[in-house]
């Protein structure tokens, strides 16, 4: 594929083009022209987002300064680890669950064969 001016386009120029189409043509917000063009292309919506921001920048756009999603602070570090001791938690009872069940089935299957030899006999 080549551009207009014959070089070769890459998938992010491609992506990036079809997004400013989208927003401009369409007002459509960018994240969800990146939903849009992820389910059209099959491609993640984290990596059109990626493509979209790498060539962006490459242009030398103005772009919203990032912004860390946790803030860093040990409130969030607490609760994620709250959150994750309550997976655990509830992993283990699952996994003992499964284990009494394991147990039951296998009294019943040695009751079955037990009931298999005396109608054999």
């Amino acid at each position: 594929m080549t551009d207009d001016r014959g070089g070769r386009t890459t998938i992010g120029d491609e992506i990036f083009e079809q997004v400013e189409k989208l927003v401009e043509g369409q007002g459509m917000r960018r994240t969800d022209a990146f939903k849009k063009i992820s389910a059209d292309t099959g491609r993640r919506e984290g990596t059109v987002a990626a493509n979209y921001y790498r060539v962006a920048r490459k242009k030398g756009a103005t772009l919203q300064p990032r912004t860390r999603r946790s803030g860093g602070s040990s409130d969030s570090v607490d609760a994620a680890l709250e959150r994750a001791l309550a997976s655990v938690k509830e992993l283990a009872n699952l996994a003992r669950a499964q284990e009494d069940e394991l147990n039951a089935l296998r009294e019943q299957s040695a009751q079955l064969e037990k009931l298999r030899k005396m109608l054999n006999n």
